[in-house]
């Protein structure tokens, strides 16, 4: 019996169902009833056909994913699959495309939606309201209160103390998300019984910042930014923080940079975690998050006021927890393609919070993966689609160091250094182009390490690979490896990136510009917001930094 609103009233379909047809490359291989299979395979797994979707023509494509259907859902044994669809895999795919159209009820009422979408104008949103007010009464608890802003601000700092001296560092280790989900949700809890003593919303959740958006999404929310902007009671607005506790550009609604915004480079990374940093999770830790962090703090001057460029006092910015929200999002969907770590110290991995009434929780990994049904929460975007099989991620190579810079660099503008590659490594590198077509992903690596400074500039940094005089080529993009942003330094030189410049190596190497004997890295600091950027460059003068960066090295890795 055909049960989806798809499937219904398609005579194609409804004869299959009944074992009276079969849909084939030889019958019934085009049209309505084939494009309507082709969207219930998509929604049983994304991956199955081409991106560019359906074409209602039963082509290789479509008989190939009809075959994995029937021998991972049907059961049908390999040797028996015949890529077919008769009345079983239609009646399997119609359940598939009822689910999508009408998924299993959540037990959470709990939603965190865009801000953007709660507010678009200058007044008070009743969900942005209560977040005020409620920032406000634990603003006024005692510091020594677990449920107050000023202690759970400083559990942050507890965090980086427990990974400082971590193999991966603070940034890129593979807690970072994990660690993350339970700091927001034991302060949404906390947050969510102010809101309510307040005689706010029971349902309320904290919004998200979608700063990856075009504009004005990529600006500051009016209530972040509208200093002028009273609660009821005539009290001031807590969200609003003026400079130097915010960058000024940004209050002013100057919108973020899409180079910091994006979070391309971590969605594409096929495994959560890898050596150096790499995997989902090391990637978005850089970008779009250290990098957020520099631009909503902006450049300290003389001051130590900038809250978001800072770690330790990050959590006081009350944005901070939209743009962390916004990176769990981000992790939700990722994971719609891949998946997480399944070994145990990992899964077993416990950290300590508080609940609403002050008393200590342990929380272990494995307890905030499920944020649906566990956690009681989901985003306004997330994809309604039922389990899908996982995908096999292949294993990147283990890299070995062949070049790095000669000593420590400084800088406090554009500034290039050449790659000393060691003699016994020449081979490995004038192949890497070759290496890199082999692996596709993880071959070749640039490392950014042993970043020191007084405190971060709020900038980012773009890192170029081999880039020429402008007068050569003028379009650095081209050399691009990657970008980071210095949240989290300190004067230890303990911070760290890794860029996956494979893709890069295998271009350069077709336009000619990969040469053993000239490897060169270049580092260009880069204002964080689009007016102040364009302004820079409209002056004819590099962007500089008023604080030096020391990089004690830049390493190439190949596979």
């Amino acid at each position: 019996m055909i049960v989806s609103a798809l499937f219904q009233g398609d005579g194609v379909l409804a004869a299959i169902a009944a074992g009276l047809d079969t849909m084939s490359r030889t019958r019934n291989d085009a049209g309505d009833a084939v494009g309507k299979v082709q969207t219930a395979l998509l929604s049983w797994d994304p991956n199955s056909l081409p991106v560019h979707g359906i074409d209602k023509a039963y082509g290789n494509e479509t008989e190939a994913a009809v075959r994995r259907f029937q021998i991972s859902e049907l059961g049908t044994p390999a040797a028996a699959a015949t890529g077919e669809l008769g009345p079983r895999a239609v009646l399997g795919l119609d359940q598939v495309q009822a689910t999508a159209e009408n998924p299993p009820a959540r037990s959470t009422e709990r939603v965190r939606r865009n801000v953007w979408r709660l507010s678009t104008g200058r007044g008070w949103d009743q969900t942005l309201l209560a977040y005020a007010q409620a920032v406000r009464t634990m603003q006024a608890r005692p510091a020594d209160d677990p449920t107050s802003w000023e202690f759970q601000a400083n559990l942050y700092r507890a965090y980086r103390a427990t990974f400082a001296d971590a193999r991966d560092s603070h940034d890129g280790n593979r807690f970072f998300l994990p660690w993350h989900r339970m700091y927001l949700y034991f302060f949404e809890q906390i947050l969510r019984a102010a809101v309510i003593d307040n005689g706010g919303p029971a349902d309320f959740a904290l919004p998200y910042w979608n700063y990856g958006n075009p504009e004005p999404q990529s600006t500051l929310p009016y209530p972040f930014r509208d200093t002028g902007l009273a609660l009821p009671d005539g009290s001031p607005n807590p969200l609003a923080l003026a400079a130097p506790l915010r960058n000024a550009d940004l209050m002013a609604g100057d919108p973020l940079s899409p180079t910091i915004t994006s979070s391309f480079t971590a969605m594409w990374q096929p495994s959560f975690s890898g050596a150096m940093r790499t995997g989902f999770s090391g990637q978005l830790e850089n970008i779009p998050h250290g990098a957020v962090h520099a631009a909503i703090g902006g450049d300290p001057g003389g001051e130590l006021g900038a809250l978001m460029s800072n770690a330790d006092s990050a959590p006081r910015d009350p944005i901070f927890w939209l743009h962390h929200a916004n990176l769990d999002r981000l992790w939700v969907q990722w994971l719609e393609r891949h998946a997480n770590p399944t070994d145990g110290d990992w899964l077993d991995a416990e950290f300590r919070f508080f609940d609403t009434d002050g008393r200590p929780v342990d929380c272990p990994v494995r307890d905030v993966l499920d944020h649906v049904d566990r956690l009681g929460y989901s985003y306004d975007d997330q994809a309604q689609l039922p389990v899908r099989p996982q995908r096999v991620v292949p294993v990147a190579p283990n890299p070995t160091l062949v070049a790095s810079t000669p000593g420590p660099t400084e800088l406090t503008g554009r500034t290039t250094v050449g790659l000393e590659v060691f003699p016994s490594s020449l081979p490995v590198v004038e192949h890497a182009p070759d290496t890199a077509a082999a692996a596709g992903f993880g071959a070749v690596l640039l490392t950014v390490d042993g970043l020191a400074a007084q405190r971060n500039p709020g900038c980012v940094y773009h890192v170029y690979m081999n880039l020429p005089d402008a007068e050569v080529d003028g379009k650095p993009e081209h050399h691009l490896a990657g970008t980071f942003s210095l949240f989290g330094v300190d004067a230890d030189g303990r911070l760290g990136f890794t860029f996956d410049i494979t893709a890069l190596v295998q271009a350069l190497a077709s336009a000619y510009r990969w040469d053993p004997a000239a490897l060169t890295v270049t580092v260009q600091p880069v204002r964080p917001t689009t007016r102040a950027h364009s302004g820079a460059v409209e002056s004819g003068l590099p962007t500089k930094t008023t604080l030096p960066l020391r990089i004690g090295r830049i390493g190439l890795f190949v596979g």
